[in-house]
């Protein structure tokens, strides 16, 4: 009876230790659901494998792989992968999310969700809010005022000084 409380107490606290979740809203602004397809980018290690997508618990490496490399291959690139479970540790006093996911072989994988985003091993790597807006073009603004001119709105003084400032005069 003494063994079986001890254990217990040994292995409640790794129960507790990371909560499950159905969906998260990641940094770029899309929300991940359970069973959803997770589109990959290129993987960010320097073999071209990804760094935050990492094999979970196997205890020795792959045939074909070299021994110190748990990252997801880079012929994964531009492909997907399923999640099977949101998980949320903490981690030296930091919240980090994690999905784990299938990548359609035999073993899952811990994908470090924003970090991923961050390295754009995960695409969209980025939110449309943080993107700059396109850049207007010096024709395309000349044209604009060119138009004006002809339709009467602005003075030819005004064109010209336009136009200088336009074009850095």
């Amino acid at each position: 009876m003494r063994k079986l409380i001890f254990i217990c107490t040994l292995l409640i606290p790794l129960f507790g230790k990371a909560q499950t979740y159905t969906s998260y809203k990641a940094t770029n602004g899309v929300t991940y659901h359970l069973n959803d397809t997770v589109r990959l980018g290129k993987g960010s290690a320097s073999d071209g494998s990804f760094l935050y997508i990492q094999d979970r618990g196997i205890p020795s490496p792959l045939p074909g792989r070299p021994s110190p490399s748990h990252n997801l291959p880079k012929t994964f690139t531009n492909g997907g992968v399923i999640i099977k479970n949101i998980k949320k540790s903490n981690r030296n006093g930091i919240d980090k999310y994690v999905l784990v996911v299938d990548a359609g072989g035999l073993f899952r994988f811990s994908l470090y969700i924003d970090d991923a985003i961050l390295a754009c091993e995960v695409m969209p790597c980025q939110t449309s809010a943080t993107k700059e807006p396109s850049p207007t073009y010096v024709a395309d603004e000349l044209k604009k005022l060119k138009e004006l001119l002809d339709a009467g709105t602005i003075t030819k003084a005004e064109f010209d000084a336009q136009k200088k400032k336009l074009l850095g005069e």
